[in-house]
């Protein structure tokens, strides 16, 4: 197939559409995040249950999440691969979420949330599959892509978490589960199946949405210093130290990033906040990691992601420290805030850099095979967390632990540098896409 001189002049390139439904399907997938919040203590009290035992739903929903990257991976290295694993994940997500109205029981939410729910997440979700194929899709232009998909997460937070809590408050917790259901079985499966595809050079056309031309001219030298334009396999890469830095500072990071989101409204609360003042922290902070998310996805096209996510997690162990010192006032104002600002770094520049570091081609593989191991302290913390609480009736000493986890990590990726490539021998046996010229 001969890849066309596609522009986007007269037309949107397809990219973005991708980057629209990554935006839609994460949304309706961060119940595994902030969005968990407004339900922790009314579920609960309805189903006699501690903080604790509670948050073992969260915990199983990440395991699960993270235990079938290493099967959805090289799957979405395939050519419909991604199409199928969205399009069957949006309807499990739909369907477990509605099911979850109907627990009697904690081990039953533990099942449905945990199990179901928790593989529909990584389906439909931005850890995998959204930045694995819009990495597929962009190269000059990823950093911006990558962010401006990201920010699902936090519009399920911006306006999934306060709808949560004033279904909650007036109709109850197992109306807000239906509604919820409902809007991901009308919204994530039907997108997918109109939109999602692998790859541009898939359907004749050129990453970014360049024509020939353009692709032969527009690899910048600063682009050149920041991504590789050689497709890693996993045997390649799994041998360079860079590998396991990212994955040792993920996993410092995930310490926080996992036990923070269904704790910090609870947290909240203790302190004397009401619940709505409480959800508007949380609409809050994910305003401002909306807007900070592309800013961080531009400065990664322009400055080693490295960097850049050392300076992130700094500023969020100070913004979590923020959480622990501020009791009383409106001053409390600024965790959201600072926490913010660092934290929203982490899930572009952490998609960016497995790109930028490994490739397009198998990019989806080494992800998914090693995403249990990197996301492992994400998967206990939401339990460690409420077990902290449950022990001391606060959860400051959980927090100022994940400060000092932010800090370590930022530690970890600032030595991460970007890999030598591999001997001329082993690169002959990397898969690549197809290569950029009119006759292939």
């Amino acid at each position: 197939m001969a890849l066309t001189r596609y522009t986007s002049q007269g037309r949107v390139f397809h990219g973005w559409y991708i980057v629209a439904v990554a935006i839609i399907a994460s949304a309706m997938a961060s119940f595994g995040n902030y969005t968990i919040g407004p339900f922790v203590n009314p579920m609960a009290l309805s189903l006699n249950v501690s903080r604790t035992a509670f948050s073992w739903g969260l915990t199983v929903h990440s395991i699960v999440s993270n235990a079938v990257g290493p099967i959805f991976g090289p799957i979405i290295d395939r050519k419909h691969g991604g199409l199928l694993v969205m399009s069957v994940g949006g309807i499990l997500l739909g369907v477990s979420l509605i099911i979850i109205s109907k627990v009697t029981n904690i081990w039953q939410f533990n099942l449905v949330f945990g199990v179901l729910a928790g593989v529909a997440s990584t389906a439909v979700g931005t850890n995998l599959i959204t930045p694995t194929i819009i990495s597929k899709w962009f190269v000059r232009k990823r950093g911006r892509a990558l962010a401006v998909a990201s920010v699902g997460n936090n519009v399920g937070g911006l306006i999934l978490t306060p709808l949560a809590a004033f279904i909650i408050v007036n109709f109850g917790w197992r109306d807000a589960w239906v509604v919820f259901g409902t809007i991901a079985l009308v919204t994530v499966a039907p997108l997918a199946i109109l939109f999602i595809r692998r790859a541009p050079e898939d359907i004749g056309i050129f990453p970014d949405g360049e024509d020939y031309v353009e692709r032969k001219s527009s690899t910048s030298v600063v682009n050149a210093s920041l991504a590789t334009n050689y497709d890693w396999n996993l045997a390649q890469a799994v041998r360079t130290p860079s590998l396991w830095l990212i994955i040792l500072s993920s996993t410092f990071g995930g310490f926080g990033l996992g036990g923070l989101p269904g704790h910090v409204l609870p947290a909240l609360t203790d302190k004397g906040y009401s619940m709505t003042f409480a959800a508007g922290m949380v609409t809050l902070f994910s305003a401002i990691v909306i807007l900070v998310k592309p800013v961080w996805g531009f400065l990664g096209e322009r400055i080693q992601v490295r960097y850049l996510m050392t300076v992130s997690f700094v500023v969020a162990a100070f913004g979590m420290l923020l959480l622990v010192v501020i009791n009383e006032g409106f001053i409390i104002i600024l965790f959201p805030v600072i926490y913010a600002l660092g934290v929203s770094a982490y899930m572009p520049l952490t998609n960016l850099i497995w790109a930028n570091y490994f490739g397009r081609a198998s990019l989806g593989t080494i992800r998914g095979v090693l995403s249990p191991m990197m996301l492992v302290s994400m998967s206990f913390s939401p339990v460690l967390t409420g077990y902290v609480f449950d022990s001391n009736g606060t959860y400051n000493v959980a927090f100022i632990f994940f400060a000092i986890c932010y800090m370590l990590a930022a530690g970890s990726i600032f030595l991460a540098r970007r890999p030598d490539l591999p001997s001329e021998k082993e690169q002959n046996i990397t898969p690549r896409f197809p290569s950029s010229s009119r006759n292939m």
